[in-house]
């Protein structure tokens, strides 16, 4: 690999970076200072929300952090996850030969079939669902599904999880705290 290549590279691995952070932390974080939020229970939920995705929603909520923020908060967390991923799987795809091979391959099979190229991309809604972000991720680049829609698919399943979970929470919380 010659060093214009490694700064290629390089770039492309910070420039992934920068926009998960941006979305997963900064984002959040925002409106956290500028509502006057516990700036330590927002880095908590942006943790957890890392880890446990839609579930660090009653984490949030027991924090004290108001529902909607909670909301919106953990989705800006999983919407810089999946970029993040999907850029650095990019990254890595555009500069290594081997692996820009084996994505044309696996685009090319998946698009002989009609049923997953034309509703493929729906099954990320139940993937991300069931198992989660740091799945539907790569599932998505190595499909070679667009980054965009397929955000926008798994997001509209995060948000499904995230809002029955949210209100699944205060119905337990109303209900052992009157």
């Amino acid at each position: 690999m010659d060093l214009k290549a490694i700064r290629d590279f390089l770039s492309r691995v910070l420039r992934a970076e920068a926009g998960c952070v941006t979305l997963a932390i900064v984002m959040p974080l925002l409106p956290a200072v500028v509502l006057g939020f516990s700036l330590s229970r927002t880095v908590a939920l942006i943790s957890t929300a890392f880890l446990i995705e839609y579930g660090a929603a009653p984490v949030g909520i027991v924090l004290g952090l108001p529902p909607l923020f909670v909301f919106y908060a953990i989705v800006c967390v999983e919407a810089g996850i999946f970029v993040g991923l999907f850029d650095l799987f990019t990254a890595v795809g555009t500069t290594s030969e081997h692996v820009g091979q084996f994505l044309l391959m696996t685009t090319q099979a998946a698009n002989r079939s009609k049923t997953l190229h034309r509703y493929g991309i729906l099954a990320l809604v139940p993937l991300e669902i069931l198992i989660g972000v740091y799945l539907c991720a790569p599932v998505s680049w190595v499909l070679g599904w667009r980054r965009n829609i397929s955000l926008a698919v798994t997001m509209s399943g995060y948000c499904i999880a995230a809002a029955i979970t949210i209100f699944a929470t205060i119905g337990l919380l109303n209900m052992f705290f009157p």
